[in-house]
């Protein structure tokens, strides 16, 4: 897997989403650059939902990576940084408390405090991230209960710092497994995630199924042993519920 190394910084005032901005203006954006976003206005999470965050309290940020030559790199990707915004976070909160949730979100205390978006558009990947920061009531319905680090912490710290230490920890993410291939980052989270055993349901607009985690696949899709018949079922998309939430 090639080192990305994210220097390139871009400070957006407002725009509708930082996802769509890095793929409209990719071909004159070097490999490496990261947008943050004061405000972003049509949000995006997975499966067509808006992400909601606030000015002033919240992150919006996209990263390059361009010469991606797989859209299931895509996926892929996003694992490394989910594991760097779960680095980024244990400097405030315990790690014990932050739970990696497949395939795209960072849970604190059984609730939703950062989302990661991975798209693949013209040879190139780009991961959207949002954090919640300052507390803030969202202007839509929100399916998942949700927390920020001003809500964990007594002493949050400022938003600059943050954005600065979430670079430096996706850095530091890329560098310690850049060896790799990227079809071994999956299986790298599912380690670093420690989910192996946990009980969960899986939603989707097909079905529900409920069982125990049994591992993850190098396309990142998860693998879970049905509580109905035993059998291993390969998931490739839907929504996860800790059944056993710690």
């Amino acid at each position: 897997m090639r080192l990305e190394n994210f220097t390139h910084k871009i400070d957006l005032e407002k725009v509708n989403s930082t996802n769509s901005y890095m793929k409209k203006h990719s071909d004159d954006l070097n490999t490496g650059t990261v947008i943050f976003a004061k405000d972003q206005t049509e949000g995006k999470g997975r499966i067509g939902r808006s992400w909601y965050g606030e000015p002033g309290k919240s992150i919006f940020c996209s990263f390059l990576i361009k010469n991606v030559y797989e859209n299931i790199d895509a996926i892929r990707l996003s694992f490394l940084f989910s594991l760097a915004v779960k680095m980024m976070l244990t400097k405030y909160i315990d790690g014990r408390r932050i739970v990696l949730k497949w395939p795209n979100d960072v849970i604190v205390s059984g609730k939703k405090i950062c989302g990661i978006l991975s798209e693949y558009s013209k040879e190139c990947v780009i991961v959207g991230i949002g954090i919640n920061i300052l507390d803030f009531k969202p202007k839509g319905n929100i399916a998942y209960p949700y927390t920020s680090v001003e809500s964990e912490v007594s002493d949050p710290p400022e938003i600059e710092t943050i954005k600065n230490e979430l670079v430096e920890s996706v850095n530091m993410v890329y560098r310690r497994y850049c060896t790799n291939t990227a079809s071994d980052i999956p299986l790298i989270w599912f380690r670093e995630a420690d989910i192996k055993g946990r009980r969960v349901t899986v939603s989707s607009d097909e079905r529900s199924v409920s069982g125990t985690v049994d591992s993850i696949d190098e396309l990142g899709c998860l693998i879970i042993k049905s509580d109905i018949n035993g059998q291993k079922e390969r998931i490739f998309y839907g929504d996860v519920t800790y059944n056993d939430q710690l």
